[in-house]
């Protein structure tokens, strides 16, 4: 695979009609850059705060402002939540727009919206070698699917539909399944979660309110008080072994994406292999490779050594969605 984001160059002697607008847009944070037509080339990269804006309007004009004079003739805005006719909600987040009206807002001449994990999936085959790691053993099978999925404030999930003369790239809920439990600790966990939510997604668990979600339901279930911790704190927890408590969280996390993961390689037939981004997988790398994600991967079964050959990677850099968001607003050009 080969990067799509190489070093930035002097964007001050580009054509304003060869810029684009990307934006990766969570419930956390707003990703924008700019891409360039021809030269798979990324710019000018801002983050923002989403917390810090009251929509996704005043977010936008202010990159926009950061750009100064540069003005994108397009653009393609990647959004967490299911697309669906003009007007667009995000699930995890307050905003809310109207696609016509933020494209007059933006004044650009095209404006598609996707799936946020749609721009991830459409960003995968762009990856470089140093921007993924791989997690236990498999070698990907040319044209054949891959999954995308990854943990944030919600949990992501997307395909890849690869044939000899290209990709198709498919967003969808699958985040919101029924949680399914690999053991005794599990089955506790969801015995006290269905009591308190009408559904247990696998959401509720592989997500920054999961692991929060975790933290306090173990608690409850051991019976010893737990402190008002934010994920990050519980992270970082972990992460020192300072907190007996929270590395158990970060480790049962960890099982269950396994679990997760090696399902929908097999729904899927994955052969492609299953990349797993977001914005917590690159924070706790280490305790991933070193838990049981890979065994409860594999753990399959009669069905064990067809997924024991589907490989794993962790995505390290948060801008493949930017360049997915760009590799799709180019196709449909070209289309």
């Amino acid at each position: 695979m080969s990067s799509t984001i190489p070093h930035h160059r002097n964007s001050g002697s580009i054509e304003t009609e060869a810029l684009s607008l990307v934006a990766d847009i969570g419930a956390t944070n707003a990703r924008f850059a700019l891409a360039v037509s021809g030269s798979n080339e990324l710019i000018q990269p801002l983050t923002l705060l989403t917390r810090n804006f009251t929509s996704i309007f005043l977010a936008c004009r202010e990159y926009l402002n950061h750009i100064a004079d540069l003005h994108p003739s397009r653009a393609c805005i990647a959004v967490a939540c299911p697309i669906s006719g003009d007007h667009v909600s995000l699930t995890n987040n307050s905003w809310s727009f109207s696609i016509e009206e933020f494209r007059q807002e933006l004044n650009v001449g095209r404006l598609m919206v996707v799936n946020d994990f749609k721009a991830l999936a459409a960003g995968v085959p762009c990856l470089a070698a140093e921007e993924i790691i791989q997690l236990g053993d498999g070698t990907p099978i040319p044209e054949r699917p891959i999954s995308v999925i990854g943990p944030g404030t919600g949990l992501g999930v997307a395909t890849v539909v690869q044939y000899e003369t290209g990709q198709i790239f498919l967003d969808g809920e699958g985040g919101h399944v029924s949680f399914a439990p690999g053991n005794e600790r599990e089955l506790e966990i969801l015995r006290l979660l269905s009591r308190q939510f009408n559904h247990v997604s696998t959401e509720r668990i592989l997500s920054g309110d999961g692991i929060k979600t975790l933290f306090q339901t173990l608690a409850k279930i051991d019976g010893v008080a737990a402190p008002d911790l934010t994920a990050s704190s519980i992270v970082e927890r972990a992460i020192s072994g300072s907190d007996s408590h929270c590395l158990e969280v970060i480790d049962i996390f960890c099982g269950v994406l396994g679990s997760f993961a090696g399902d929908l390689a097999m729904t899927l037939n994955s052969q492609g292999g299953v990349y797993i981004g977001g914005g917590i997988i690159p924070r706790i790398a280490k305790l991933l490779k070193d838990s049981s994600f890979r065994t409860r991967f594999e753990g399959k079964g009669r069905i064990s050594s067809f997924i024991k050959n589907v490989p794993t990677y962790l995505i390290m850099t948060d801008r493949t969605a930017l360049t997915g968001a760009a590799s799709l607003l180019f196709d449909d050009l070209k289309g």
